[in-house]
């Protein structure tokens, strides 16, 4: 696994220099400042209708920040990150392929494998990074607004196990094709079939495929993590994602060298 590694380490500089990079970034930035914003002022107009409420009633029931403000913030992180994830996938191997690197690759020591891997450690780490500048806007409120640091754990973590998901994803899209936009609309296609998946469970006769197709449902794995709850069917699943995605790049990887 050295040589993923080191795959890995070269990719990581690579993004780390790229103005794509950089605005990508920007663009994050920019559409996660005017969602805080807008869910920091329904907050606000929330709690001051509870107030005059409780005024008028007396009721003593508080709105809870996390899951008016946080949660919602989670859900346009979710959604913003398949779309910039499948961005900064798109130059691990579709741009190699693009470059006529991706023959020195193939040809160099190491394996099928310690290729799909290392690539994939170095787009989930560059969104990661991704999410770290989102992770600033939740911090951001400390002085005036007490946060679940559970749930707010919760809530990053699963949106970093989701990230790795996407990246798969637009990984094994990067291998199917030499052309850059075609990989981010393969892997952005591919990232909202995810989300379309579990619709026949609402169909489905028995309690048995009704529960499976309840299981394929990666927004409800999300939405459980936002309020705090962290499931090993969630993690199970979402790793067997990272796992199959991950495994058909490789063997796309393999299968190129005996062409």
């Amino acid at each position: 696994m050295r040589a993923a590694f080191v795959i890995a380490e070269k990719d990581l500089k690579t993004y780390f220099q790229s103005p794509l990079f950089y605005a990508v970034a920007g663009v994050c930035a920019i559409i996660w400042s005017l969602i805080f914003g807008l869910g920091l002022f329904q907050f606000q107009d929330a709690s001051m209708n509870q107030m005059i409420q409780a005024a008028q009633d007396g009721s003593a029931e508080g709105i809870n920040f996390h899951r008016t403000v946080i949660g919602f913030f989670a859900s346009t992180v979710n959604l913003v990150m398949l779309i910039a994830s499948a961005a900064l996938s798109m130059r691990l191997l579709a741009e190699e392929k693009r470059q006529r690197t991706f023959d020195l690759l193939l040809t160099s020591p190491v394996t099928a494998t310690d290729i799909a891997v290392g690539k994939w450690i170095a787009g989930t780490v560059a969104s990661w990074a991704l999410l770290a500048v989102s992770l600033i806007y939740p911090l951001s409120v400390l002085f005036f607004a007490k946060l679940e640091w559970g749930p707010l754990a919760a809530t990053y973590f699963g949106l970093m196990l989701i990230t790795g998901v996407y990246v798969a994803v637009g990984l094994f899209a990067s291998s199917l094709t030499e052309s850059p936009v075609l990989a981010v609309i393969m892997a952005i296609l591919f990232n909202f079939m995810l989300f379309f998946v579990s619709s026949p469970a609402n169909m489905a006769d028995g309690p048995t495929a009704k529960a499976v197709f309840e299981q394929m449902n990666i927004n409800a794995h999300l939405n459980t993590m936002i309020f705090g709850g962290v499931a090993f069917s969630s993690l199970a699943y979402l790793a067997s994602l990272i796992f199959l995605f991950t495994l058909l790049t490789q063997r796309v990887v393999e299968s190129a060298r005996w062409r």
